[in-house]
């Protein structure tokens, strides 16, 4: 097990100062071999850097926040392209307000298309059609037989996932309303 391991190891001296390979500790160029500075040096050092980040970044994220705040007045400011085409294109007035609010228009045949491509429609239609296929057929096997009883079962549920199906086409094909 031990010369497995071994054998899987790398071969190329690695450097215990730098961690590279190619090279020994005693032959490294990168790091010296005593320190230039004490550990409490190095670490002040690094201690000076980071916060030296840390202002950076205090710096950077005021300077997006106030550039944040000044477009998000500017976005308030400006009217939208929805609310002018509504001013300019509505023609409201109180005798041809309706009591029940807004209603659009959906394209009856887009809905269809939508809710028959429902997975649970889909799913629900192709049982149905094995059960058509299965009743053309002289000899059941015990399990086609039980498939084609479940036929008003599955007519129903087939019904009831369509209906479900063009109620969420019809509401995801319905314009945004703008108040």
């Amino acid at each position: 097990m031990a010369s497995v391991v071994m054998s899987c190891a790398s071969t190329a001296p690695v450097c215990m100062r730098c961690r590279k390979a190619g090279h020994m500790a005693k032959d490294c160029q990168s790091l010296p071999f005593l320190r230039l500075q004490s550990v409490a040096e190095e670490r002040a050092q690094r201690q000076a850097q980071m916060a030296e980040n840390e202002k950076r970044f205090e710096a950077r994220k005021a300077e997006n926040e106030k550039k944040f705040a000044e477009f998000e007045s500017r976005k308030a400011a400006r009217p939208t392209k929805e609310a002018e085409k509504l001013e300019s294109d509505s023609t409201y007035t109180e005798s041809t307000a309706s009591s029940a609010g807004f209603v659009y228009e959906v394209d009856a045949a887009e809905v269809e298309r939508h809710a028959s491509m429902d997975k649970d429609v889909r799913k629900l239609a192709k049982v149905l059609r094995d059960i058509c296929k299965l009743e053309e057929c002289e000899h059941l096997e015990t399990l086609q037989a039980a498939k084609v009883a479940r036929k008003p079962e599955v007519q129903s549920e087939l019904e009831s996932a369509l209906g479900l199906a063009r109620a969420r086409a019809r509401h995801e094909l319905r314009p945004e309303r703008v108040v």
